[in-house]
């Protein structure tokens, strides 16, 4: 009978790690949409308002991007000072006030200040601070919990325009969505602050757990070591994962910047342009559940052989789409290996170097990733001086081709130290 309670006491945990695992992918669909999908859209109705050039209204979107990148590190820091619950709060707080001045927007100053803090709110609400959750309350069943979690952020992305479109055609108003948008979250952050628990109160889910750890197979490497930090950062896989997901970033933020106009110069209504770029974030959302279905099974190393493999068809795709065949590769191969890159080198990272140090060694990589950033300038200027984007992106694929070298001949990191997590426990 003693071991009755343990088994309810199991269950209970169980269930209060899906409720909150259930919180967070709200939280990363509602942030996910509201920012850099919803922003392109809001803003042809601002620029209209405003009267702003293209060149100064863009602007947005690179302080966005650099604020979401060089704050990639304040996760960390507020994650072990404050714990989870108060870094989502910070981060909705924070994401509120950028929406409110983006919904009382009155110049272009104010336009890029709420920019700019709804990046750096984004930070504090995704991928870090949902993946430390996760490895909380879901060890168990981690890789599945990820690609669940990449997911439903991911279709955030897919959703965010059709919020915006709906919005403005009911009411006329695009500072509406921006209020719509400053509520939710707020209302999130408020049930992140009661749900989510703090590494004081629940001691006990802190700790990394030993028998309820995730199952592998045997192709599926996992360390047994505690990586400190300053050691990970010395090995040179974690650069070669950094650079595989640098490479994807400057891909796709170079894509949803200027894939619509190179397919419209080759010929291509811009509806099927539109249309494929639709397609690519619904594949992109996707491709990150087959991901956490396949990663207990299938080392993700070799998953991210896949997702470049796809990235390269795609952007050679890309460079001559006028015609729907290589439409169609594109949207496929590029949608499927982004998603699948941003799953597996999230996943790598954990099962290289553990999940104690997953939020230094992701927010290190998304702080190095805001090199992406300059990946539509770059587009930008090629196709002003060399007559189109097509080189860009056969360029993007011979960087991809390398990376996908890299990694392929890639082998887990030996640690300095030899101690295991069970030894540290």
């Amino acid at each position: 009978m003693s071991g009755v309670p343990d088994t309810v006491s199991a269950a209970n945990e169980n269930w209060r790690g899906w409720l909150k695992f259930a919180l967070v992918s709200l939280i990363f669909f509602q942030i996910t949409a509201a920012t850099f999908t919803s922003l392109g859209v809001a803003l042809p109705f601002m620029i209209e308002e405003m009267q702003w050039t293209w060149y100064r209204a863009g602007a947005g979107f690179s302080v966005l991007a650099f604020m979401v990148g060089v704050g990639s590190r304040i996760p960390s820091w507020t994650l072990r000072q404050f714990g989870t619950r108060a870094t989502f709060g910070i981060g909705g707080v924070v994401m509120a006030a950028g929406f409110v001045l983006l919904a009382t927007t009155t110049g272009l100053n104010q336009y890029l200040a709420g920019a700019g803090l709804a990046g750096l709110g984004y930070t504090l609400c995704s991928v870090i601070p949902g993946v430390a959750v996760i490895n909380q309350w879901l060890p168990h069943r981690r890789s599945f919990a990820i690609g669940a979690y990449m997911t439903i952020g991911g279709l955030g992305g897919v959703a965010g325009p059709q919020i915006v479109t709906r919005i403005v055609a009911s009411t006329g108003s695009w500072r509406l969505h921006w209020w719509l948008m400053a509520a939710s979250i707020t209302v999130l952050a408020i049930a992140a602050l009661l749900l989510l628990s703090s590494p004081k109160e629940h001691a006990d889910a802190d700790a990394e757990p030993t028998e309820s750890t995730e199952k592998h197979s045997e192709s599926v490497y996992t360390t047994r070591w505690e990586w400190r930090f300053e050691d990970v950062i010395r090995t040179p896989q974690y650069y070669i994962i950094v650079a595989a997901m640098t490479m994807t970033l400057f891909s796709g933020v170079t894509t949803n910047s200027w894939a619509v106009a190179h397919m419209g110069n080759l010929g291509i209504a811009i509806s099927i342009a539109a249309g494929a770029l639709s397609a690519h974030a619904l594949i992109n959302s996707l491709s990150r559940a087959f991901g956490g279905a396949l990663a207990t099974r299938v080392d993700p190393k070799w998953l991210l052989v896949s997702a470049l493999f796809a990235e390269i068809i795609g952007m050679m795709a890309l460079a001559s789409a006028d015609n729907m065949t290589n439409i169609v590769i594109f949207a496929l191969g590029e949608g499927y290996g982004f998603g699948m890159c941003m799953f597996t080198t999230t996943m790598l990272l954990v099962n290289y170097y553990g999940p104690k140090e997953a939020p230094k060694t992701m927010g290190t990589m998304y702080l190095i990733t805001t090199l992406a950033t300059f990946g539509p300038i770059l587009g930008g200027y090629v196709a002003d001086n060399y007559g189109g984007f097509a080189s860009v992106f056969q360029w993007y694929g011979v960087v991809l081709a390398i990376c996908l070298v890299a990694v392929a001949l890639m082998k887990p990191p030996v640690p300095p130290q030899r101690r295991t997590i069970t030894d540290i426990e």
